[in-house]
């Protein structure tokens, strides 16, 4: 009797084992969605809020990410992997004339421990809920974005500076004369939703939802007065446009119309609202590209004057140049790529560029042999807005905006470069909850 018996407590044993890895896995997963959830509210909706708060989350998320078993694409591997092998030289060289022990350790933080966590982060998420979910998030979290200007705008005209201040962003507003302007604690997520979702509007199955979610973004950017901002929605406009040559007429019947409805919508919005004339904020910001500023083209000259000192090979982190722009980090440029072109020279510069140069060359092989599908185009749009938001801007060099690159350049690396539809693998994940 005892011996028939050993086997059905083996069984039972067996299926209590697996129902308690059920649980664990179940528990984990809860776990770090919840995680994510907190990330991307505080690094798309509120970035500069609670750094501390978005750095810890990273922290945990990449921790819990660590649980499961990670398959990295190769190509990804080694693209980044290059990348801070080059950054990690180029540190050396940096010490040796010199660099500050402060600005290396930044440079170790910035360049390769932000990114890596971020991977891990943006790859169990697209594992556990699928591309569909993530675009879809991204919608709402637009929504979030713009609603947060009109009360930040609406705090600071009406309470002053310090009932913003939990925006994190040094507060300022401005409406006067037909313009309205404000140092916005968002500009980088709207640059990346408005060039993404104009590009692709058609990305969102609900198409009242996807027009909505352009309206917001449209309206958020044109009151805030960003330049970058509203850039990134004509970059994702002209995108659309111009992708596929064989639908440039029926988009031009059809979407412009939408486009045009709203706009007016944003107009009539704008001057029940604030008063102001879009017009006339339009033409301002149009002058502003066309007629520049006096920083950073100053900025850029003295980066490349250093960079040709050097002979373009690079004078490695930590170095800076006869112009300085922060007294406390006088080796960090608004510039970033001209400023990695001084730092990392022209080889230097192409290999850490890698990831951003594969994405593109995927994207245009794509849109040249017409395969392209709407996820390519909308975060197609995005990578190329928010690089040339880079050139100006040191978004790359923000932790709490790295995101804005790593996501279109882990679709494109990892996933489209392999041929894989990514948003199959949620199906795939919810087969199995093993860890």
């Amino acid at each position: 009797m005892a011996s028939s018996m050993l086997p059905q407590q083996g069984k039972k044993t067996g299926h209590t084992d697996i129902r308690q890895s059920e649980r664990t896995g179940l528990a984990i997963r809860s776990l770090f969605l919840f995680v994510i959830c907190v990330i991307m509210l505080n690094a798309v909706v509120l970035p500069n809020a609670q750094q501390t708060l978005l750095a810890s989350a990273i922290g945990i998320g990449a921790l819990l990410a660590l649980c499961y078993n990670q398959k990295f694409n190769t190509s990804a591997i080694m693209l980044f992997a290059s990348s801070w092998i080059v950054t990690l030289f180029y540190m050396m060289v940096g010490a040796f004339d010199g660099a500050p022990d402060v600005a290396l350790a930044q440079t170790i933080a910035i360049y390769i421990v932000s990114p890596l966590l971020w991977i891990l982060v943006i790859d169990r998420t697209w594992r556990l809920v699928g591309i569909d979910t993530i675009v879809r998030g991204f919608g709402v979290l637009a929504i979030l974005a713009a609603v947060s200007v009109g009360i930040y705008m609406f705090l600071f005209l009406n309470f002053g500076p310090q009932a913003v201040s939990f925006f994190g962003v040094r507060p300022n507003v401005h409406i006067e004369d037909g313009y309205s302007g404000a140092v916005l604690h968002v500009s980088g997520s709207l640059i990346y939703l408005g060039a993404a979702f104009v590009a692709s509007p058609g990305v969102l199955n609900s198409k009242k939802f996807g027009f909505i979610v352009i309206f917001s973004i449209a309206l958020a950017s044109i009151a805030s007065g960003r330049t970058l901002a509203i850039l990134g929605l004509l970059i994702g406009g002209t995108y659309y446009f111009i992708s596929e040559p064989r639908k440039v007429f029926p988009r031009l019947i059809v979407m412009m119309t939408v486009f045009i409805i709203i706009g007016l919508f944003v107009t009539f919005t704008m001057d029940y609202l604030l008063g102001v004339d879009v017009f006339q904020l339009l033409e301002r910001h149009f002058n502003k590209v066309a007629g520049g500023d006096v920083e950073r083209p100053a900025q850029i000259a003295a980066l490349l004057r250093g960079a040709e000192n050097n002979w373009f090979l690079g004078s490695g982190h930590g170095i800076g140049v006869d112009y300085i722009r922060s007294n406390t980090f006088p080796w960090r440029y608004e510039s970033v790529i001209v400023a990695l072109l001084f730092k990392l020279g022209i080889l230097g510069l192409l290999v850490v560029m890698m990831p951003v140069i594969y994405s593109l060359f995927i994207l245009f092989k794509k849109q040249l042999f017409g395969n392209l599908d709407k996820y390519d185009s909308f975060f197609g749009a995005s990578l190329i807005a928010v690089m040339l938001a880079a050139m100006t801007n040191p978004y790359p060099e923000a932790f709490a905006f790295q995101w804005m690159y790593l996501v279109p350049i882990y679709y494109f690396v990892s996933k489209r470069s392999s041929g894989k539809n990514s948003h199959l693998q949620r199906s795939e994940e919810r087969k199995s909850v093993t860890i």
